[in-house]
C-alpha cells in the first residue's frame, strides 16, 4: 500500500471514531466538549502527523489537532449552553401558561378588568 492510501485510511477511521460524541452526564463542567474535542483531536493529529512526518510530524499534528479539535467542541458547548437555556425558558413559560392565549396569572388583580370594548366590536 503506498503511504497517501494508508494516510487516507489513518484519517478516516480517526475522523469517524472522533464524531462519536456521546452527550454529556448530568453534572458535567461547562466545557465538556471542549476538553473531550481538544484530546481527540490531538491524538488523531498525532497519528496523522507520525504518518506524514515520522521525525517530528507527531507534535506538529498533535498541536493542530488539539487546536482543531478544541475549537470544534467548543462550538459544541456553546451550542449545549443554548439549547438548555431554551428548554429553561420553554419550561418556565409552559409552568406559567404563556402560550395560552388569556394573560399570565394575576393580571386581572393587578390591573382590574379590561374595558367593555375588548369583549365586542363597537357597533357601526
Amino acid at each position: 500500500m503506498s503511504m497517501p492510501l494508508k494516510l487516507m485510511i489513518v484519517t478516516v477511521a480517526l475522523g469517524l471514531t472522533t464524531a462519536c460524541a456521546t452527550p454529556p452526564p448530568r453534572g458535567a463542567p461547562p466545557n465538556y466538549y471542549t476538553t473531550g474535542g481538544a484530546l481527540m483531536g490531538a491524538a488523531a493529529g498525532a497519528a496523522v502527523g507520525h504518518a506524514i512526518d515520522p521525525t517530528g510530524g507527531a507534535l506538529t499534528g498533535a498541536l493542530g489537532g488539539a487546536l482543531i479539535g478544541g475549537a470544534v467542541g467548543n462550538q459544541m458547548d456553546y451550542q449545549n449552553q443554548e439549547i438548555a437555556s431554551q428548554q429553561r425558558q420553554i419550561r418556565r413559560m409552559r409552568r406559567y401558561r404563556y402560550d395560552d392565549s388569556g394573560p399570565p396569572p394575576g393580571y386581572y388583580r393587578r390591573y382590574g378588568p379590561p374595558p367593555a370594548y375588548y369583549d365586542a366590536p363597537p357597533p357601526y
